[in-house]
């Protein structure tokens, strides 16, 4: 028979039967942990290791894709150290992407995740937009999430008062929790995709709040409690200016205290007080963003939207009905990984009594309700309680980007990262009680299965190659959905497939004529082809069709090399200057004009326009090589 779990070895927390204002939990300072204890720890550890770099680290390579593009390599506000003195000017920072022509949710997305894009900045300062220092930050950091699962889950089940566990349940629960988080191909758009470091790192943040939170209460010296109590409050700042999902860490901290520790409410509450008291630091950023978008005017309307689409705004009660039946597509997605997507097309339910709206409540609150039951029923097994808290950690953390605030794309695998945390530790409890009653068949069954979600990441992976394989992928499932079918065109466009870009561009506008960025790729990729008259014939076209394409300097930049294109070189240099007038980090229009210049024989202005081209991104080798032959023809003109 197999023993009960010691505690003989280990620090180790005994309920007090004290006062009613007493703590239920304390600490009771005993030997070191046992050699057993230490190599277990360290042979799961080692697992984690070796499977996260046998996952991962063959996607080094990898490029940037999608909006690793617009929120980092086309992003000056990566590139500049200055960037972080953002408080000094407030209002003036929040408001220059509009100024300069770049996309307004630079500046939003900046001041309200500092910590994320300090790492960002760190990458590019130790070698640019070489993207394998970028990914492997990413492997390490969820190589280190897996660590703090493990150690989290293994803490709470080793010290708990009420815990009769075998020392088997303890580490299987900690361990396969840890291993399913770690192989699960939905992982991938959090650790693959180099921008959503933003979830990865918060989900850090998070689980590193609620291990030093729960270990400061096992320490003998009160000076040490304070240390990681304040070490806690320090990790849940930074998850919160990290990415906003940290936001939840002092309610789930709670719910564990109360719900699994049985700690009286009271108690818990008191002593979260330092978590809790960080919670208004998101709001407070995001009213402050808002003031200062706003011309310096509060409001409480810009501050709730401030994350909603500004061209085609959703209705909060529309979201939130609809996100009902994303978060259950979410649970279906982590139990049964099949249709991974990087761009879904989820339909936008209207109505709370849509039968899919009430199909995923019903289901949600049978399933609060069934596991509430089972750890009252079962009240002395730990795993009850643990399944129960696990259940609600999914759902309060998953809330806050399916719900709390509209978002303008319905659903994002990546929003279920740190939710994912809370499934997996529930089928692991699952898969205990089974291994108790049947234990060699289910240690054997959970391999088969970490094995399966091993390949299909690999699979996942692989889709992350490049662009044209992550799109084409993307629009074989979402064939609908405009947005993708212009991301394909782009990455066709970038891979010098311009007929191919063409359809694609083509197909997005079939899907929706009002998307004025697939007009305007469509004009650029005719200019490439050389059709100057069709692009000038679709620019003024889309201008009088489309009143918010006369606002974008893009739109404007293509009908001007139309212009050259077509023999009216006068009026497209004329339309280029004064772009690059209103919007000077308009690189484009440099280049362009830098080249017209060069066949007027102006040489200074085609030198100062490219120049300046290269201090608003990188110059690829055949600009430099203008640069470079430009310069040394008119140091021979001034020998003469």
């Amino acid at each position: 028979m197999a023993k009960k779990y010691k505690h003989s070895k280990t620090t180790f927390l005994r309920r007090k039967p004290a006062a009613e204002d007493s703590p239920v939990i304390v600490a009771e300072i005993v030997a070191k942990p046992s050699p057993t204890d230490l190599w277990l720890h360290v042979i799961a550890l080692s697992a984690l290791t070796v499977l996260c770099a046998s996952l991962y680290a063959w996607t080094l390579h990898f490029p940037m894709v999608f909006d690793d593009h617009l929120y980092l390599k086309n992003n000056p506000l990566v590139k500049d150290g200055a960037s972080f003195g953002y408080l000094m000017d407030l209002q003036n920072f929040a408001t220059w992407p509009a100024r300069h022509g770049l996309e307004p949710d630079l500046a939003t997305n900046f001041i309200l995740r500092p910590v994320a894009y300090a790492t960002f900045h760190l990458n590019y300062v130790v070698d640019e937009f070489n993207p394998q220092w970028w990914r492997l930050f990413n492997i390490v950091v969820h190589l280190g999430n897996a660590a703090l699962v493990y150690t989290l889950i293994w803490w709470l089940l080793a010290q708990a008062a009420m815990s009769s566990l075998r020392s088997g349940s303890v580490y299987f629960i900690a361990l396969t929790s840890a291993l399913l988080f770690v192989v699960h191909p939905m992982a991938t758009e959090s650790v693959t995709y180099i921008v959503q470091r933003f979830t990865s790192l918060g989900t850090f943040f998070f689980l590193l709040t609620l291990v030093l939170y729960f270990n400061a209460f096992v320490v003998s010296k009160q000076v040490w409690r304070w240390a990681l109590v304040a070490a806690s409050v320090v990790a849940l700042a930074l998850g919160m200016q990290t990415k906003e999902c940290a936001f939840t860490a002092p309610l789930i901290a709670l719910l564990i205290d109360g719900l699994f520790l049985r700690t009286p409410w009271k108690i818990a509450a008191k002593r979260a007080l330092p978590l809790l008291a960080c919670m208004p630091i998101i709001p407070v950023l995001v009213v402050l963003v808002a003031w200062a978008q706003n011309g310096g005017v509060f409001s409480w309307g810009a501050a709730f939207n401030i994350t909603n689409s500004k061209d085609m705004p959703i209705n909060y009660w529309h979201f939130l009905f609809t996100q009902f039946t994303v978060i259950a597509e979410y649970l279906r997605l982590l139990v049964w990984p099949v249709g991974l997507n990087l761009d879904p097309d989820w339909p936008l339910y209207r109505t709370l009594f849509a039968f899919p709206v009430l199909l995923a409540l019903t289901f949600f609150s049978a399933l609060v309700a069934g596991t509430g039951w089972l750890r009252q029923r079962l009240h002395e097994d730990a795993r009850m309680s643990l399944l129960y808290v696990s259940v609600l950690w999914f759902l309060v953390t998953v809330f806050v980007s399916s719900g709390l605030v509209v978002l303008p794309d319905l659903m994002a695998e990546h929003r279920a990262y740190l939710p994912s945390v809370g499934v997996f530790v529930a089928v692991a409890c699952l898969l205990d009680v089974v291994r108790t009653r049947a234990r060699w068949a289910m240690p054997a069954i959970a391999m088969v299965v970490i094995g399966a979600l091993c390949i299909a990441t690999v699979q996942r992976n692989e889709v992350w190659r490049d662009r044209i394989s992550l799109w084409e992928d993307t629009a074989a499932k979402s064939p609908s959905k405009f947005r993708v079918w212009n991301n394909l065109g782009v990455a066709y466009g970038e891979a010098a497939r311009l007929e191919e870009a063409l359809k694609c561009f083509e197909r997005a506008i079939e899907a929706e004529p009002q998307y004025v960025t697939a007009h305007m790729n469509r004009t650029g990729i005719l200019n490439s082809l050389g059709r100057y008259q069709a692009a000038l014939d679709a620019s003024v076209h889309l201008l009088k069709t489309a009143p918010l394409a006369r606002q974008s300097v893009d739109v404007q930049c293509n009908m001007g090399i139309a212009l050259i294109g077509v023999g009216e070189v006068e009026k497209g240099e004329s339309l280029l200057r004064e772009i690059v007038s209103v919007a000077p980090a308009h690189r484009q229009s440099h280049v362009i004009l830098g080249a017209v210049y060069q066949q007027q024989n102006q040489l200074e202005k085609a030198l100062f326009h490219w120049q300046q081209a290269v201090l608003i991104s990188p110059a690829e080798p055949q600009l430099a090589s203008l640069i470079q032959s430009t310069e040394a023809q008119m140091n021979l003109g001034a020998g003469q």
